[in-house]
């Protein structure tokens, strides 16, 4: 009789609705162990995780209450899920062949209506799927979760690692008279023989403002490497990457593991800056590595969507509200693209007034894509930047770039006469 009572609260124990939970997870942990190598932390994780699981109960437990039947309930709501985070998918398999959104969202809607109406009767039928559905959303999360920790473990020990680089030894004139440093990266920034030659500007007044401002401009300058973690890296270190090491830690070409690791851990010139007595201030933006730093003292973010936030919304339903002009390579909300963008240069301006030393690293992507601003800094769209073209629209924003930049260059020379500044392209 024992026996008996136990195999049925095993029974009814794998039939409690636990999948409507698990299938709100995967989706989130699927996206991020996908992208696994270009996160530092889980940091970007969690309140998406939240989010999504949380809202799956809110629904499960109403609809449970309302109609009193569990199980179908729990079905119901894992359609739901599934129809909220597999629409964004489906758009970007399609895109190619619909000129618009619209007949997606009628057949997407259609598809959904006759799932729940056979969720919401399948009565009969709903503790064996339950089960079913209990089983295989478990296995596709766990298998997930486990390939999301065996890439953060080994994030984690790459940023344990000892400083395998010679530190530097700086000496000042006064130890007690240290000037603030500034190390100011603006990406995308094109050098003067680009910019006439490709896009037919101009650029001396900008750069012969910055010599009257005390400036060396180097304007035959160029890239050592082609991608920002290469460049970070090798600057922070003042030494070239050693190619071979990289490709021996790498899968494959495409594999960005190996150096987005090296941004998390202790790198030279932080450390002998703040071996000083420097205080290190990062700036950072919605590209994830920079939004966190072993070394600094201070994280400066825009609070609103981060990078992973904005690229799993655009997998979801809310891909039908946004932007119809958006192409399935260009997930942003390019409002909140434009608010990263202010936020940085704005919080750069006041940074200058904080009391120093300070090294400050600040990694702005004002005249990055996509083209959020106008020479005035006012809001673009995806439709004027399809009118004018990539070219008008990057000088455009470029324009506003070196308006805003002179602004905080006053500010810093402001604050710190001596401040030594390094903006780099």
């Amino acid at each position: 009789m024992l026996t008996a009572r136990r195999r049925a609260f095993h029974r009814d124990l794998g039939a409690i609705p636990l999948h409507p939970l698990f299938a709100a997870a995967y989706p989130v942990v699927f996206l991020f162990a996908t992208n696994a190598a270009e996160q530092l932390t889980l940091g970007p994780l969690w309140l998406p995780l939240l989010v999504s699981v949380g809202c799956a109960a809110i629904v499960l437990v109403a609809l449970g209450l309302l109609t009193r039947n569990w199980l179908a309930s729990g079905l119901v709501t894992t359609v739901l899920v599934v129809a909220f985070f597999g629409y964004g998918h489906a758009w970007n398999a399609l895109s190619g062949a619909l000129d618009s959104q619209w007949p997606l969202i009628i057949v997407w809607m259609a598809l959904t209506s006759v799932a729940l109406f056979l969720a919401s009767g399948a009565r009969a039928r709903a503790p064996m799927l339950t089960r079913v559905l209990n089983v295989v959303t478990a296995i596709l999360l766990t298998l997930n979760v486990w390939g999301l920790g065996t890439s953060m473990i080994a994030i984690g020990a790459a940023g344990q690692l000892a400083g395998a680089h010679s530190p530097i030894d700086l000496a000042p004139p006064d130890d007690g008279d240290l000037p603030d440093v500034y190390y100011i990266i603006v990406d995308r920034y094109a050098g003067p023989t680009a910019l006439a030659e490709t896009y037919g500007f101009d650029n001396e007044p900008f750069l012969t403002a910055l010599e009257e401002r005390g400036f060396a401009v180097a304007r035959h300058a160029h890239a050592n490497y082609i991608k920002t973690p290469l460049s970070v890296v090798s600057s922070l270190d003042m030494e070239y990457l050693d190619p071979d090491e990289l490709k021996a830690e790498a899968d494959d070409g495409s594999d960005r593991g190996p150096i987005q690791q090296r941004l998390s851990q202790h790198r030279v010139v932080p450390t002998a800056l703040k071996e000083l007595g420097y205080s290190y201030l990062q700036l950072g933006n919605w590209w994830t590595p920079t939004q966190t730093n072993v070394d600094a003292d201070r994280v400066f973010r825009y609070q609103g969507q981060d990078e992973f936030s904005s690229v799993l919304l655009q997998t979801t339903l809310m891909r039908a509200m946004s932007d119809p002009h958006s192409a399935p390579d260009d997930p942003w909300d390019w409002s909140e693209m434009r608010a990263n963008n202010l936020y940085a240069l704005d919080r750069l301006e006041d940074i200058a007034s904080l009391p120093g030393p300070k090294y400050v690293f600040a990694h702005l992507v004002t005249t990055h894509p996509p083209y959020v601003h106008n020479v005035d800094g006012s809001m673009t769209g995806r439709a004027q930047v399809a009118e004018l073209g990539d070219n008008e629209s990057y000088i455009r924003q470029l324009q506003y770039a070196n308006t805003r930049l002179l602004g905080i260059m006053d500010a810093i020379v402001a604050s710190d006469p001596d401040a030594v500044i390094m903006l780099q392209a």
